[in-house]
């Protein structure tokens, strides 16, 4: 990095990501104005190697959750500009070009939270096609903390991010920017890939899985979200077409599918709007197993009240 100042400290949480995160700091290096500060969150394989091979700085964070760990880097920063990436995005060349521009704007006026959403990689997935391609499309009232920049001055000023928070920790930080004044846009023009979403079935079911814990966590997170009581409408349906299964009625378990599909589709289109065919087709059922990970979040969470 040539100039003593960064023009951005970029801060990154990783956790055994050693087959990402070569890639991911080989696209941010395209840049040398970039201070680049690794957390490496308990990694048991290559990742914190790799980033050092790299001169990159890593600070070593074991325990602690990704809102932590993404504290704990800000913390080690010089900039008064932060980028917050996950190791498995990576930037475009379109990005540094971009940046500059955006800095100016936070210098301007620092009580901003901007980014944009990750772009899925260009692979045949039907994942990748339908429900990752979407999400870049439709509004949302937050940034994703995969990809967000924001100042030092609006971090210090909410107190980053919320470390009891295991996830919806990005949600929360533009709730409390906004609360201080703070706008939160999101900017498509700053492109980047997200290379880790999963390709397969089960890890998308896990994925959602993981996010959907936080819904859970308290009466009031359940009450305030949607898929939450989704996911436990879901449950509630599949239980009871389990039990009439059991009672040799095992036709409820078509009309359960039925039903759920049903859901899914008006989800869809409430969601994403109507399209084409093909499209109708697919999306409700990836819509469905996105309701199953919720689901399965529902049931960790029972199980952990258990075994209290």
């Amino acid at each position: 990095m040539k100039n003593s100042i960064p023009a951005a400290s970029v801060i990154i949480p990783a956790f055994n990501e050693e087959k990402y995160i070569q890639v991911t700091l080989n696209a941010l290096q395209l840049s040398d104005t970039l201070e680049i500060i690794l957390v490496d969150n308990g990694s048991t394989d290559k990742t914190a190697e790799i980033a050092r091979d790299q001169g990159v700085k890593v600070i070593d964070f074991p325990v602690g959750t990704i809102a932590a760990a993404r504290n704990r880097g800000v913390q080690a920063s010089s900039s008064s500009f932060l980028v917050f990436i996950d190791s498995d995005v990576r930037v475009t060349p379109g990005w540094h070009q971009k940046l500059p521009f955006i800095l100016e704007e936070l210098e301007k006026n620092p009580l901003q939270v901007t980014g944009s959403r990750c772009q899925s990689p260009s692979t045949k997935s039907l994942l990748n096609k339908y429900w990752y391609t979407e999400l870049t499309q439709y509004e949302a009232t937050y940034i994703n903390s995969g990809h967000l920049i924001t100042t030092r001055e609006l971090f210090e000023k909410i107190s980053g991010f919320s470390e009891n928070l295991e996830t919806a920790e990005d949600y929360d930080f533009c709730d409390k920017a906004r609360k201080v004044g703070a706008v939160v846009r999101n900017n498509p023009d700053l492109v980047v890939i997200h290379d880790g979403y999963p390709q397969s079935l089960l890890g998308f079911i896990q994925r959602e899985r993981w996010h959907g814990r936080q819904d859970f966590e308290t009466g009031h997170s359940f009450r305030e979200s949607k898929i939450a009581w989704l996911g436990a409408i879901n449950l509630i349906l599949l239980l009871s077409a389990f039990i009439f299964c059991l009672l040799d009625k095992c036709a409820a378990l078509l009309i359960y599918l039925i039903t759920m599909l049903v859901i899914s589709f008006f989800l869809t289109v409430y969601k994403f709007g109507i399209k084409r065919m093909e499209y109708m087709l697919v999306m409700p059922i990836i819509f469905y197993f996105y309701l199953c990970g919720r689901t399965l979040a529902l049931l960790d969470r029972l199980f952990q009240c258990l075994r209290k």
